[in-house]
């Protein structure tokens, strides 16, 4: 008798995952500030706001703009990158 190996279907991220643009938006939107307010505190530009909130940008996102406008909105690049908290 011959033993094959299970096959296992790929492990895929659930599809659900909040993008960091509704996470950015909605940390804007808890503050009441605007696009341009945002931009303001944080020096990053409002066009680049933009294009993150609706999600048309962020493979070439870099880090120092993420932390930028954590850093604005109070908050970490975790949260806005929707990573877990692990501390214990």
């Amino acid at each position: 008798m011959t033993v094959t190996a299970a096959i296992l279907p790929p492990v895929v991220p659930e599809t659900t995952i909040e993008g960091i643009g509704k996470r950015l938006k909605r940390a804007r939107a808890l503050r009441a500030w605007t696009q341009l307010e945002l931009s303001q505190r944080s020096g990053v530009s409002q066009a680049t706001i933009s294009l993150l909130e609706r999600e048309a940008r962020g493979g070439d996102l870099l880090l120092d703009t993420v932390w930028r406008l954590a850093w604005a909105l109070g908050t970490s690049i975790d949260m806005l990158a929707g990573l877990p908290d692990l501390r214990g």
